[in-house]
């Protein structure tokens, strides 16, 4: 057990080990186990961030979501694990609705999980999502133009964000770099953001379906609080603590089947 004489060093490695597990630190929590003041505790967050082990937030500091790279390698990783969510997440889908469905490779599982006899409107910003729902008689398609950033793997430009405000959604799917009960969904692009705000406005419900790892991280640039959203998808295995943090401010948990 580490004791107040434990030196930096091994301080942040502790540090490191809750991160990975918890998520989320809390200043108090790290001075009051190590007895030391909880400028020392600051300290070493603020050298674990400068090391991109965390990002500082207020009362203490929360692990960072790994950047995957390009929508072809994110739908090349685990795609069992992607599918599973997306069984679940079609029970929120009803005939005659119109969705957005935004990219991401957990949400182009959702798209080719549709059932072939349900009749959508699908509105939709990546190239790879439409051309999975071409094959899909029932569902009436609309592809957002614009130019295509290839990290995200859609549109998510000032195009985008113009054709989003002239059109209305009964449910979005949304994206997401990593999703927190205090500190909402975030992303890595802050035009992605600008982007995943206006569907947001313009959409009656909004829905995300989320691997374990984003539920313990926080990325860069903020979206919305965790209000504007209805639904979240996890896994089988999500952890009990952020489900319940999400049930406890109102939002509806779909916990995927095994």
């Amino acid at each position: 057990m580490l004791t107040y004489e434990a030196l930096p060093d091994e301080r942040q490695q502790y540090i490191r080990s809750l991160l990975a597990s918890k998520g989320k630190v809390f200043a108090a929590d790290l001075s009051a186990k190590f007895s030391v003041s909880e400028h020392t505790i600051r300290r070493d967050l603020s050298d674990l961030a400068k090391a991109g082990a965390c990002r500082r937030v207020y009362g203490g500091a929360v692990a960072i979501p790994p950047n995957d790279g390009n929508l072809q390698h994110r739908m090349e990783r685990e795609p069992e694990r992607k599918d599973a969510l997306a069984v679940a997440a079609i029970s929120l889908l009803n005939d005659n609705q119109c969705v957005f469905l935004d990219t991401g490779s957990t949400n182009l599982s959702i798209a080719r999980a549709i059932p072939a006899d349900l009749k959508l409107t699908v509105v939709t910003n990546s190239p790879v999502i439409a051309s999975a729902l071409l094959e899909k008689d029932n569902v009436t398609l609309i592809a957002l133009g614009g130019q295509v950033d290839k990290t995200i793997g859609g549109t998510v430009g000032v195009l985008a964000v113009e054709a989003i405000q002239r059109l209305s959604f009964d449910l979005a799917f949304l994206g997401a770099c990593a999703i927190d009960a205090q500190e909402g969904l975030t992303v890595f692009s802050l035009e992605d953001a600008s982007f995943k705000r206006a569907v947001v406005t313009r959409s009656g419900t909004a829905a995300i379906a989320v691997i374990n790892e984003k539920l313990l991280s926080v990325a860069t640039h903020n979206v919305t609080s965790i209000d504007s959203i209805s639904t979240i998808i996890v896994e089988a295995d999500a952890p009990k603590k952020q489900i319940r943090a999400f049930t406890d401010l109102g939002v509806q948990v779909l916990v995927a089947s095994h």
